[in-house]
């Protein structure tokens, strides 16, 4: 069977569980979970890939809500890759509820057409992309051994090859000070709260000279607990991000020395703690174009970023740093909607988001189908990563 026989029977097979695919979106979806707590998310996607006859490792790189399973035999090791996390308050503002079903939709596509093709694809779902870097416990816990090439895709208002994803890294900072009654004795206080907010406001002041490419913003979590009551904590969470690794160390350390000053000036004791880093997501060429070409196949043009586009930040970054990959954006959208909105929550679940998730898949299956029938392509991504990385 040649190519293109191929990539029309992963399309067949893509359609042939469209139905199935939509109930396992929508479910997931009607049901958000935070990072790390995707149980059912995780447990639906790998129940449904069972009930296919494939065997899964739950649980896996340590994670309780991960997932892996492979099909095929020896040759290069191709990896897609699913999220299934939400956000706060507003569930899958992201859609996350379409990446992990468009994974499996591919895996299952792929895994029935490879008779007599070398190689194997490896689902690997992934949680606690939105917080806590799921995909970096997983390489450390060997999720990705071996593989040669990373496919994902995500939701977006536009269909773009090459989306900008920062480097970012989270700050938590805990301010202590000392309680006291804030009417009788403030002198005995020391206000958390004060260092806090004037370590804030130095920062806010610190983002007029910031660069425009780069990214400075949090929450505060905790304020105190009564308003007669001196704080005795404050707390916040911050995220910084950049580009540029180099620029963002820099900003590490502007940042940091906000709340150090405000921390003197108060007399409360700063307790900050970074998180892991979110890299740059690094595009490889040879794998977009791929990926480019069979999405217009399926009749949808890839775009290259525009200038003043930044998407946020991811996990996935840390995976295209590691090995070859790509994290291309197919819109969900008619038109634009940011993300992290309730907006794009609600487009998450529409009819062209189901239908672009099985775009998706096709074009994701056929991509490394690409991969692993063409030993060139593979031959071009590793070069192309070897020289982006020296």
């Amino acid at each position: 069977m040649d190519t293109a026989a191929r990539k029309k029977r992963i399309g067949e097979r893509v359609e042939a569980r469209a139905k199935a695919l939509d109930r396992l979106a929508l479910e997931i979806h009607a049901r958000p979970e935070l990072a790390f707590e995707e149980r059912f998310a995780a447990s639906t996607l790998a129940d449904y890939l069972e009930s296919e006859k494939v065997t899964v490792q739950r649980g896996a790189g340590g994670l309780e809500t991960a997932f892996v399973a492979e099909a095929g035999s020896g040759g290069p090791v191709v990896a897609i890759l699913g999220e299934y996390d939400a956000l706060p308050g507003i569930g899958h503002g992201c859609g996350h509820n379409l990446m992990g079903t468009a994974a499996v939709g591919a895996f299952l596509a792929l895994r029935e057409t490879l008779d007599g093709i070398h190689g194997r694809v490896r689902v690997i779902g992934c949680p606690a992309e939105e917080r806590g870097n799921g995909k970096v416990h997983l390489m450390n816990g060997g999720a990705f051994e071996g593989v040669d090439a990373a496919l994902m895709y995500h939701p977006g208002d536009r269909d773009e090859i090459d989306p900008l994803m920062l480097a970012m890294v989270n700050l938590d900072l805990e301010l202590l000070g000392k309680a006291a009654h804030a009417a009788a004795e403030p002198h005995d206080g020391v206000n958390a709260l004060d260092g806090l907010v004037l370590g804030w406001n130095a920062m806010s002041a610190l983002r007029l000279l910031v660069r425009s490419d780069s990214r400075i913003h949090g929450i505060i979590t905790d304020g105190g607990k009564a308003a007669n009551i001196i704080p005795d904590r404050a707390a916040a969470r911050l995220m910084v991000r950049s580009p540029d690794n180099t620029y963002l160390a820099d900003l590490r350390r502007r940042v940091l020395a906000c709340f150090e000053g405000a921390a003197t000036a108060t007399g409360a004791e700063l307790r900050p703690t970074w998180s892991d880093i979110c890299e740059v997501v690094n595009t490889n060429r040879p794998l977009a174009e791929a990926f480019a070409e069979n999405a217009r196949s399926l009749g949808r043009t890839m775009h290259a970023r525009r200038s003043s586009d930044t998407h946020g930040s991811t996990d996935m970054g840390n995976i295209t740093t590691a090995i070859p990959g790509i994290h291309p954006f197919l819109s969900i959208t008619e038109g634009p909607v940011p993300g992290h909105s309730v907006a794009f929550t609600e487009a998450a679940r529409s009819r062209r988001a189901l239908d672009t998730m099985h775009l998706a898949a096709k074009a994701l299956a056929m991509t490394a189908l690409d991969v692993l029938s063409e030993p060139a392509l593979l031959k071009r991504a590793k070069e192309a990563h070897a020289g982006r990385a020296a």
